[in-house]
């Protein structure tokens, strides 16, 4: 018994198919593990972090957050204030801050 050629087409498109899906489906797979690796690094660093107080920041004369480092116009209790290029000040808060260096 002899397929038509119409048959034996379809039969290889859907191989094809099959295989293109199951390539995308792998590719996806190892893309999404890399991405939970990364977030699940992110939350431990996080997690480990040093948290500073504001009397720890008491005598900082520079502090970095996510942004950068900035110059300290004040400590308050929950914020610190700090100038910018701009002619107005920033606050940020004493829990986003990563890393302080005092006045030498």
């Amino acid at each position: 018994m002899k397929r038509d050629t119409k048959s034996a087409y379809r039969a290889r498109a859907a191989a094809t198919e099959r295989m293109i899906d199951d390539a995308v489906a792998a590719v996806r797979a190892e893309r999404l593990t890399a991405w939970d690796a990364v977030v699940l690094a992110a939350r431990e660093r996080e997690a480990n972090r040093v948290r500073y107080t504001a009397a720890d920041l008491k005598e900082a004369a520079y502090v970095c957050d996510q942004i950068g480092w900035h110059h300290v116009v004040r400590v308050n209790g929950k914020s610190v204030t700090v100038t910018t290029p701009y002619s107005w000040t920033d606050r940020i808060p004493v829990e986003n801050i990563l890393e302080f260096r005092e006045a030498q």
